[in-house]
């Protein structure tokens, strides 16, 4: 597998993914900037970014958007002040036990919730990939807990939203065994950053030379639309 050919079909993974949501002219809170929030707005939406992490806010400040430092968990806002919530790859950060807090507080600020997640479940070298992330995680007291569809959508209408719609987006390309190599050293970085220990970053370099052997593919992606 080319890198090139990688690459377009991650291009099409997120047009497939965006085309499920109408943002154009909508004000949008973002829950963890990113990639989102420049797609977000190059598809036209009045984007309002949220998160804790500093860095992350520094990185973006030259979008030209307001941008709100918070924990989710404490957001200050009780009222509508949005068109739609979005949640892209970001809840599976968060302690299980809040998912619903965290719902409930995107109802009480917007009328629509998006929410973009992968699945727990892909190929036998993802599982093995996605497992140590969650054990590396849980080492130094965080989250990395997927969770199926109707987790999901069982979620968004316990909180009071309708289900609107539902997506699965599925990945058609392996990841090169190049691009392999750039996403595990910067896993290494990252986990070395919040204080992982080195046993499991020596699991992760043992389970690059399996991925590389054996072919990963991403599980696929979960698209979640919700209104009040």
């Amino acid at each position: 597998m080319s890198k090139q050919k990688y690459f377009d079909d991650r291009e099409r993974v997120l047009r497939e993914i965006w085309s499920s949501v109408n943002v154009k002219g909508k004000v949008v809170l973002d829950f963890g900037i990113g990639e989102s929030t420049e797609i977000l707005i190059k598809l036209g939406a009045k984007v309002i970014g949220v998160d804790n992490n500093i860095e992350k806010i520094v990185k973006y400040s030259s979008l030209g958007i307001p941008l709100i430092k918070c924990d989710i968990l404490k957001f200050p806002f009780r009222r509508k002040i949005a068109d739609i919530s979005v949640f892209s790859f970001t809840l599976h950060e968060i302690n299980p036990k809040h998912h619903i807090d965290v719902v409930k507080m995107a109802k009480d600020v917007s009328s629509e919730i998006v929410i973009v997640e992968a699945s727990p479940k892909g190929c036998k070298a993802y599982n093995e990939y996605a497992k140590l992330w969650k054990s590396a995680m849980r080492s130094v007291g965080l989250f990395e807990e997927h969770k199926p569809l109707k987790y999901w959508v069982k979620l968004i209408e316990k909180a009071g939203f309708e289900t609107l719609r539902t997506k699965i987006v599925k990945w058609k390309a392996r990841i090169p065994s190049r691009v392999l190599n750039e996403i595990f050293i910067r896993d290494s970085e990252e986990w070395r950053k919040l204080g992982v220990g080195e046993e499991y970053i020596r699991r992760l370099f043992q389970l690059l030379k399996y991925a590389k052997e054996k072919g990963m593919k991403w599980s696929n992606i979960y698209v979640i639309v919700g209104k009040h």
